[in-house]
């Protein structure tokens, strides 16, 4: 065990392997990271590798942005993020529904859909936020019935429905950020 920057304990753990397609689309998308980033703070420099960011408020916002610049392979297949490490395979269903979520309000929920509300409230459970992950699947069941396809009220009732201590932006940002901050091996990979 040694002692980081980010003042706590990190195990050291193989790097995370993958096949040569996804790692490249996954190179791709740090790069545009990278860029997106400097766009944002052109005084500062950024490299690749965002979870070595020591300040956590850049690394959130880093990492909010994270799905907006994988590539289109990663939309149009969402199972390729299986093939990918922990971290991008977590982050992504969570932080694209949530940028839609800031832009659309609740129609961010039926947006994601079938699509890739499976995944976050997979990935919810996974980092342990379990009613976060209940309040989304009630969502869920409301968006599959299909009866009012556009109707965001229903969904957002679903979801109010659930007791969820995740339901405040805050509570739910620190949860995201202490977890994907716990260990820097979800995000890296050979070649990153």
């Amino acid at each position: 065990m040694t002692l980081n920057s980010h003042s706590h304990l990190e195990a050291k753990t193989p790097i995370n392997r993958m096949d040569q397609t996804t790692n490249k689309l996954l190179q791709e998308t740090l790069i545009r990271l990278r860029e997106y980033m400097k766009g944002f703070y052109p005084s500062r420099e950024f490299g690749t590798r965002f979870w070595e960011l020591e300040e956590d408020d850049l690394f959130f916002e880093a990492l909010g942005y994270l799905p907006l610049q994988m590539p289109k392979e990663v939309i149009a297949d969402i199972d390729i993020l299986s093939k990918m490490p922990r971290g991008y395979r977590l982050a992504f269903p969570i932080f694209w529904i949530e940028d839609d979520y800031f832009v659309n309000g609740w129609t961010a929920l039926s947006n994601a859909g079938e699509w890739l509300l499976p995944a976050a409230i997979d990935a919810y459970r996974e980092i342990g936020m379990l009613s976060e992950a209940e309040a989304l699947d009630a969502a869920l069941s409301v968006i599959r019935k299909g009866e009012d396809d556009y109707d965001d009220v229903a969904t957002e009732a679903a979801y109010k429905s659930i007791p969820n201590k995740f339901a405040d932006d805050e509570a739910k940002d620190s949860a995201l950020l202490k977890f994907f901050r716990s260990d820097e091996s979800l995000f890296d990979f050979d070649g990153a």
